[in-house]
């Protein structure tokens, strides 16, 4: 009797058994790694996408508003509210508030049909606790939020002190109001332009280092954020064609 050759089956060992685990846990790791990366990256363009476009919002906001104070050239509307058009200081928020003719303010809301603002829209722009954009008309006396997330403003005022149409300096409007930098007292009509900068923080925390020296609007102090959003500066120069001869 031929006995039939019965063929062994050998299974892993434990050393191949830990090589394998290893290797596994190596590429997992790897693979997480990546994700984590590329969870990071998407949150981080998200943010600066985010950023952007508030930025662009609020200056186009602020440029299509801001081109009408004084309108019209023939009525001689003054445009600024100097009782409201103030100077935060060193790198306090400052805030300001435009005068034209119009039927409606910034929101909309109807101007007075009476009193010395008839048919003026008088409208103000500052930031509140809340680094909120906002826009307060005198047709109604609750502000709206115009854009989210932004922590400072700063305004310079160009001043025309030769009268060609261009601004020959830019002063804060303590300094326009009060003469300071010049002999004589300017006149809030020789302002022909504004120079507005915005700095703009992301809506979540990115845990970059931020810019080492802080962050400076125009003549104010630099400022210096303690958390970990995410910052940028912009800046603009609007002119003031009702001012410009």
């Amino acid at each position: 009797m031929i006995r039939g050759i019965e063929a062994r089956q050998n299974g892993f060992s434990l050393v191949e058994l830990m090589v394998a685990m290893v290797l596994g846990l190596v590429l997992l790791g790897g693979t997480i790694a990546i994700y984590a990366s590329s969870k990071d990256s998407y949150r981080l363009q998200e943010n600066v996408a985010g950023m952007q476009e508030n930025a662009r919002f609020a200056i186009a906001a602020l440029r299509r508003n801001m081109e009408l104070a004084g309108f019209p050239r023939v009525l001689d509307i003054a445009p600024f509210d100097p009782a409201q058009t103030l100077d935060g200081g060193g790198n306090n928020n400052d805030q300001i508030t435009i005068r034209y003719q119009s039927a409606t303010d910034c929101l909309g809301n109807g101007t007075p049909a009476n009193g010395p603002d008839q048919g003026i829209a008088v409208n103000r722009y500052y930031i509140n606790n809340q680094n909120n954009l906002l826009c307060l008309g005198n047709g109604n006396p609750i502000a709206q939020t115009l854009v989210e997330n932004v922590d400072n403003l700063q305004v310079l005022y160009g001043i025309d002190d030769d009268g060609d149409g261009s601004a020959n300096r830019y002063a804060t409007a303590a300094e326009t109001a009060n003469g300071v930098i010049s002999a004589g007292t300017p006149d809030w009509d020789n302002v022909v332009s504004l120079r507005l900068a915005l700095l703009i923080s992301s809506e979540n925390d990115i845990g970059t280092a931020q810019q080492a020296g802080g962050f400076t609007l125009l003549d104010a102090p630099a400022i210096k954020p303690n958390d970990d959003r995410l910052y940028r500066v912009f800046t603009t120069t609007i002119p003031l064609r009702n001012r410009i001869p």
